[in-house]
């Protein structure tokens, strides 16, 4: 609702005078995309369905990291969404797209403030159900992981300040999130080896020094990996605007 409330007084905003008959620039539209785009997910840093996902499955540390079926899980809750909210998400690009358009053809203020009425129940449907995505996402999440995420998101971050990731910079940073996986494949299955070998251990009641043995094995990968990560960190905020890194909305992790 905060990002419905401000997409309409934004766009109240445009025509606030009633013998301003100017057209608004490309500024003002971009902060109207900001606060129409801006979600739950991007105050922790994810941006959107599928970037939360990236994140959750690279950004977490190794002894917090997804379970095969936590993946699953949250996978299919993100395509659920993807599929269930692309018609309203078409339909607002078109709506902000037809603004733009109407911006850049010095149309009146009030052509351009009726061209965006349109889009305040979509983004009403569409706060809704990310809302409901991010609960469900969490809802997969053991305690742990839940208060990690809350202890590393960005604590300024501003999603009605976040221009939206356009869909180049959305293949870039996935692209980023995969070649991760890809070479970092060996340390991640070792780390995740000896984790499961230090559980087993413990449920079979061994002591603490041969568990502490075990688990020193996995010192040099993890480092590693944790290089790794603040490399992959740094990446995709290379790829972020000015304005984007500006609202403070950093990537998870």
């Amino acid at each position: 609702m905060r990002r419905l409330a401000w997409f309409a007084a934004a766009a109240f905003a445009l025509t606030a005078c009633s013998s301003d008959t100017t057209s608004p620039d490309n500024a003002d539209l971009t902060l109207l995309e900001a606060g129409a785009f801006g979600t739950a997910l991007t105050t922790t840093g994810g941006y959107d369905a599928q970037g939360y996902q990236d994140r959750l499955v690279n950004g977490l540390p190794d002894e917090l990291e997804l379970s095969d079926a936590q993946k699953t899980q949250i996978r299919s809750l993100v395509e659920a969404f993807q599929q269930a909210t692309r018609a309203d998400r078409e339909a607002l690009g078109a709506i902000l797209h037809e603004a733009r358009e109407a911006i850049e053809a010095k149309k009146p203020r009030s052509e351009v403030q009726a061209i965006l009425a349109g889009g305040a129940p979509i983004i009403a449907r569409l706060a809704a159900a990310e809302a409901k995505l991010k609960a469900d996402i969490d809802a997969v999440l053991t305690p742990e992981q839940r208060a990690w995420i809350a202890a590393h998101s960005p604590r300024g971050c501003r999603p009605d300040r976040f221009p939206p990731l356009t869909d180049a910079q959305k293949a870039q940073i996935h692209a980023l999130e995969v070649a991760f996986q890809t070479q970092n494949k060996a340390d991640l299955d070792a780390v995740k080896a000896i984790l499961e070998e230090a559980a087993a251990a413990i449920r079979a009641g061994k002591s603490r020094d041969e568990v502490t043995a075990i688990l020193e094995k996995a010192r040099a990968p993890m480092l590693r990996l944790e290089t790794a990560r603040k490399d992959l960190r740094e990446k995709i905020l290379n790829v972020q605007t000015p304005e984007q890194k500006a609202s403070g909305c950093l990537p998870l992790g």
